[in-house]
C-alpha cells in the first residue's frame, strides 16, 4: 500500500486540489466533529489512492476532491441524515470558485451525494469514493471509529449496536477487488464484536441505565 502516488504528485498536476485541500481541512477543523472529522478523510483518501492505483482510467481531478468533500456536510448540516445532500449542495455553491467547470461540479457533486448509498454508483470515481469510505467501517479499527460516531451523533450505546448488526456490510458491497483485498475478514470480526456487545447489554443493566432509572 506504500507505492501509492501522493498527494502532491497530483497537485502538481492539477493546484486547484491545494485549494479544496485547503479550504476543507479548514472547514472540518473548525467543526470538530469527533468522527466525521480531517482525520478521518485523510484516511479516506488515503484508502482512495490506494484503490485508483489498481484501476485504468480514473479522473483524479474529480476523484480527490469528491473524497475530500465527501463528508463536507457535517460541517454545515444540522441534521446528520441530510449530511450527502447538504455535502452536494456546498460542492456547487463553492468549487465554482475554486476554478473547477459545471461537468467537473456535477461530476464530484455526484459522488459526494452517492457515498453513502450501497450499489447506487455509476461512476468510477463514486465507486472508489464509496468503497474508501466504506473500508472505514470495516475491522478492528473500524469498530473505533464506530464508537466514536455513535459518540458524535449521540445515539445510546444498545440503539447503535443493534443499529449496526442492521446493516449487515459485507465484502460483497465493494465495487472494487482492491477494496475487498484491503477489507479481508473485517466486517465479520467487526459483527461478531456487535454481537457481543449485544449480548452483553442485555445482561449488564449498568450500561443501559438513565437518570429515570433510579427514580420511582
Amino acid at each position: 500500500m506504500n507505492n501509492m502516488k501522493k498527494i502532491n504528485y497530483f497537485i502538481k498536476k492539477d493546484k486547484r486540489i491545494k485549494r479544496v485541500y485547503n479550504y476543507a481541512k479548514k472547514k472540518y477543523l473548525k467543526a470538530n466533529k469527533p468522527q466525521h472529522n480531517w482525520e478521518h478523510i485523510i484516511r479516506d483518501l488515503y484508502r482512495g489512492l490506494v484503490i485508483a492505483e489498481t484501476i485504468k482510467d480514473v479522473d483524479y481531478s474529480v476523484l480527490i476532491p469528491a473524497i475530500i468533500l465527501h463528508d463536507i456536510g457535517v460541517t454545515e448540516a444540522r441534521d446528520y441524515k441530510k449530511h450527502a445532500e447538504v455535502g452536494a449542495r456546498i460542492t456547487k455553491r463553492d468549487l465554482s470558485k475554486m476554478g473547477y467547470t459545471k461537468k467537473e461540479i456535477e461530476q464530484i457533486a455526484y459522488c459526494v451525494k452517492l457515498h453513502k448509498e450501497r450499489g447506487a454508483q455509476e461512476t468510477l470515481e463514486s465507486k472508489i469514493v464509496f468503497d474508501a469510505d466504506l473500508l472505514e467501517k470495516s475491522g478492528i479499527g473500524g469498530m473505533f471509529s464506530t464508537y466514536r460516531a455513535q459518540y458524535e451523533l449521540k445515539r445510546p450505546i444498545e440503539e447503535w449496536a443493534q443499529f449496526i448488526l442492521k446493516r449487515k456490510y459485507t465484502n460483497k458491497d465493494f465495487f472494487t477487488k482492491k477494496g475487498k483485498e484491503i477489507s479481508g475478514d473485517g466486517f465479520i470480526e467487526k459483527r461478531g464484536h456487535f454481537k457481543k456487545v449485544e449480548k452483553s447489554l442485555k445482561r449488564r443493566k449498568d450500561w443501559t441505565v438513565i437518570e429515570k432509572d433510579l427514580w420511582n
